[in-house]
């Protein structure tokens, strides 16, 4: 009985008879120069789609796997095999036996072929043939899509194949690297390099993998044994994918999880910050206020009268330090305007002449026609002392700093934009030093309260800190640019408004005692959970006439006016309270007495009156810790405008 049998490769290839003539030729690079006539027949390729291409771009080997590399052909003189062309108009491959020689001394190749008979005849030969062709296409197409390129080396680490999208990437097409040598390949020679050992493992049946970056891609190899049919090792196969979007990916991740550490971890110092000032400015009223009234009752030019000078400016310097950590938690109650940063600068210019002194030279450099921003003049000139402060510090020797403002436009191509802001117009405070410069470790915590790079006893390490507080609440941003040994760069960038700048206010915070505060038989509610603020604030306003009705909470005050409520004229309350805010109290006193003034106390800048740390319009507002002669002050105009009301 008569059967069709699958001819062995080797016979196919061994019967492949020699054509009387050469029906193409490839150039010196491998690119097909001549294209005879008769192969549109025979492969249904005209001319036309057939010059100028490469030979693997149009032809798939059958037998053997992998068409040769030119320089294999020009040093043996000739290969020989099974080949399919792939036809133009995407019918079914055409297996033919071909032969390429050296085209006498030249570089060129020439290019022989006749029909396979037992493949060009029906039968399932014939189909098997074809259904290779077509699975090696399937296999291309599958190679095409995928991320990354694989390959075969033989036991000698010569490349047998290559094919893959990916090698467009490493500025290479399928097939280009068949004939060179891994270690060539790699320019590495090297036993212990990390490529030629994985390659070594899977000779030696060890499968193996690597990453390495080629051309700016990021790759992962995995190698493994390749067998022949009898399972013996005769190469390995590598599987390189681009891993380059991912990396870059798990990059940004790891940026932004950085990112939302540091944030947190500064939110999180913040808000102890902000706990600890409320708790000790509240401490600090109670001494600043008896103090106060002590200083009264002493005879000036006494020992008595000097200790109480002498612990009045104690309590000033720990009140400027709870100052400062409010900032740093941006809970300072703040009054922005459109001002005008070189205005700002220039005017601060004699002082910070003055901080710095002779030994290093200040450069101011202020654009003219800056834009204007929205913010507290008051912080923005501490952020500029305290960082030219910093900058003087940082020189011990020669050196120079700069202070300049300009516009910049962080819309632009290529700008450079911080991740809390967004594109737009902003101004630019800058202060330049050419001192030691820092570290990336010191860098890192640069903001952190309490963080100095001074020795010990000559910082508190809240400059800085208070300066990120104050930009974040003015709605900028600050960046640092810093080398150990070439100074340091703090770049301040507000918003831009399209508001004229506003003159500053005239300062009004001279010291006075409360004999020269004019006092009232009004009725003030007070009310304050801290019972030595309560007794310092009721003894103050008690003293100037005023009849007071302490209340230690606010579930007493409701009861209270419940009592008194045709006669409060005032309330003054605290506004961080166990059960019940300040300014909820005060909503529902005036529902029920519409004509009671409101002012509001706290020693936290709490978001409940106020919005980012601005206060609402028509809140009253006074700060702990205050001195006697201040709540005096502030208590006589409000109940002066009331009655200056139309009834």
């Amino acid at each position: 009985m008569a059967s069709h049998m699958s001819p062995d490769p080797v016979t196919l290839a061994a019967a492949i008879p020699e054509a009387p003539g050469p029906v193409a030729q490839l150039d010196a690079a491998g690119r097909i120069e001549a294209w005879d006539p008769t192969l549109e027949g025979v492969w249904g390729r005209p001319a036309a789609q057939a010059l100028g291409r490469a030979l693997h771009e149009i032809v798939v080997a059958l037998e053997p796997g992998e068409l040769p590399a030119l320089e294999r052909i020009r040093r043996t003189g000739v290969w020989s095999g099974v080949v399919a062309l792939l036809p133009a108009d995407g019918g079914a491959p055409r297996p033919s036996g071909v032969r390429l020689s050296r085209l006498d001394e030249s570089d060129r190749i020439e290019l022989r072929l006749s029909p396979v008979s037992v493949l060009a005849a029906d039968g399932p030969a014939a189909d098997a043939a074809v259904d290779q062709v077509r699975d090696l296409q399937r296999l291309a197409g599958m190679l095409d899509s995928m991320p990354g390129f694989c390959y075969t080396v033989d036991r000698d680490l010569v490349f047998t194949s290559s094919s893959g999208k990916g090698l467009a990437a490493l500025a290479l097409h399928p097939g280009q690297v068949i004939g060179l040598n891994v270690r060539d390949m790699w320019g590495k020679h090297d036993a212990t390099y990390e490529p030629l050992v994985c390659h070594v493992k899977a000779l030696a049946g060890i499968p193996a993998s690597y990453k390495d970056v080629c051309l700016g891609r990021s790759l992962e190899y995995s190698i493994r044994p390749l067998r022949d049919e009898a399972g013996a090792i005769v190469g390995a196969v590598g599987v390189a994918v681009d891993v380059t979007e991912c990396e870059t990916a798990r990059q940004e991740q790891a940026k932004l999880a950085a990112q939302l550490r540091q944030s947190q971890k500064m939110e999180a110092l913040g808000r102890l910050a902000g706990g600890v000032a409320h708790d000790f400015n509240n401490l600090l009223t109670c001494i600043i206020g008896n103090l106060a009234l002590l200083e009264a009752q002493v005879r000036e030019g006494t020992e008595a009268a000097a200790a109480v000078r002498d612990a009045t400016e104690a309590v000033e310097s720990a009140t400027s330090l709870t100052k400062q950590l409010l900032q740093f938690s941006r809970k300072q109650l703040i009054s922005p305007r459109p001002i005008s940063l070189s205005a700002l600068v220039q005017r601060l210019g004699k002082l910070l002449e003055r901080l710095v002194g002779d030994r290093i030279p200040l450069v101011i450099q202020c654009q003219t026609d800056v834009w204007s921003v929205n913010a507290d003049s008051g912080q923005i000139e501490q952020i500029l002392v305290n960082l030219v402060a910093n900058a003087r510090d940082a020189i011990t020797k020669d050196g120079q700093i700069l202070v300049e403002t300009r516009n910049v436009d962080l819309t632009e191509k290529g700008a450079v934009v911080p991740e809390s802001l967004h594109p737009g117009l902003y101004v630019a405070l800058s202060v330049r030093d050419t001192g030691r410069g820092l570290s990336d470790v010191e860098r890192s915590r640069l903001f952190e309260p309490f963080f100095t790079t001074k020795d010990v006893g000559e910082g508190t390490g809240l400059g800085l800190a208070t300066v990120y507080g104050a930009v974040q609440q003015n709605g900028g941003a600050i960046t640092v640019e810093s080398e150990l040994g070439k100074g340091t760069t703090f770049r301040i960038l507000l918003p831009r408004v399209d508001s004229a700048p506003v003159a500053d206010a005239a300062a009004t915070n001279a010291r006075k005692s409360t004999g020269g505060i004019r006092g009232g038989t009004e009725t003030i509610m007070l009310v304050e959970d801290e019972p030595s603020v309560l007794e310092l604030a009721q003894r103050t306003l008690q003293h100037l006439g005023y009849n007071v009705l302490p209340c230690g909470g606010p579930d007493e005050a409701l009861r209270t006016f419940g009592e008194y409520q045709n006669r409060v004229q005032l309330l003054v309350t605290d506004v961080v309270m166990p059960r019940m805010n300040g300014k909820d109290l005060a909503a529902r006193i005036t529902a029920r007495e519409p004509s009671v003034a409101v002012l509001f106390t706290s020693g936290y800048g709490e978001n409940i009156i106020a919005k980012q740390g601005i206060i609402d319009d028509g809140i009253h507002f006074i700060g702990k810790p205050y001195r006697p002669e201040d709540l005096a002050r502030r208590v006589r105009s409000l109940l002066d405008a009331q009655a200056a009301l139309p009834r």
